[in-house]
């Protein structure tokens, strides 16, 4: 199934890239993308492989946000809402957010997730991945229900393959062939495993360069990996 779901992706990112159709990222504005979300965060060994491999598609792809760098990459279990350039310390709304993202991390299992081939889509450089077993998944529906109705922004939107976009496109590419050819040649490149121990609540900031998270809080996952969730 997500394989399928990476190969469709594929056909339109190359379809774009090669029409010069592609999508291409603005800095965050209010009432836009890049709002409040919570995410996964590859583990150190794993993102260091990532953070190469973005490194290396840049050489490609031209100058675009390495959103695989380390200072940004990110696996987005849900977005909460859209983009806020001023949030206030004592927000209620992120208070909220936190304690549902607590409350169903306390219940779910570490999540890993298999980082196996890239994909293009029409808007970037995708790292696929691939749930090593349930936790991710049991840990994104729990997060659903602790949100209530604070889980509106998403709740019409399914989530249903799991991903890091490591170069997001803002502008013409370098050489799109290239770019095409270069991603299809690592469409099975093993980048390894993350081991993701906790949740994080993030905000995102545009530095002039690149998109840069700010964290809001983190909920470690509190059932053992060798024990089911009840998630």
């Amino acid at each position: 199934m997500y394989a399928d779901s990476f190969d469709r992706l594929f056909d339109r990112g190359r379809e774009a890239v090669l029409a010069g159709s592609h999508y291409r990222d603005t800095p965050p504005v209010d009432g836009g993308r890049w709002g409040i979300s919570v995410v996964l965060l590859p583990d150190s060994d794993c993102a260091e492989r990532l953070d190469a491999t973005t490194a290396a598609a840049l050489s490609v792809a031209g100058t675009h946000w390495p959103t695989g760098a380390r200072r940004s990459l990110h696996v987005t279990v849900r977005a909460l809402e859209a983009h806020r350039s001023h949030l206030p310390d004592d927000d209620p709304g992120v208070a909220r957010y936190r304690a549902a993202m607590r409350a169903a991390a306390a219940g779910c299992r570490p999540a890993r997730l298999a980082f196996r081939g890239l994909t293009l889509t029409p808007s970037g450089v995708m790292a696929c991945a691939f749930p090593v077993d349930a936790a991710a998944d049991e840990f994104a529906v729990a997060l659903g229900d602790a949100l209530g109705p604070d889980g509106w922004f998403e709740a019409d939107v399914t989530r249903d393959i799991w991903y890091a976009t490591i170069v997001h496109f803002t502008g013409p590419i370098a050489d799109p062939s290239a770019l095409v050819d270069w991603v299809a040649a690592r469409r099975d490149l093993d980048l390894g495993t993350a081991h993701c121990a906790q949740a994080t609540l993030l905000r995102w900031c545009h530095t002039g360069t690149h998109l840069a998270p700010t964290p809001l809080g983190t909920a470690p996952f509190a059932v053992p990996a060798s024990r089911p969730g009840r998630c």
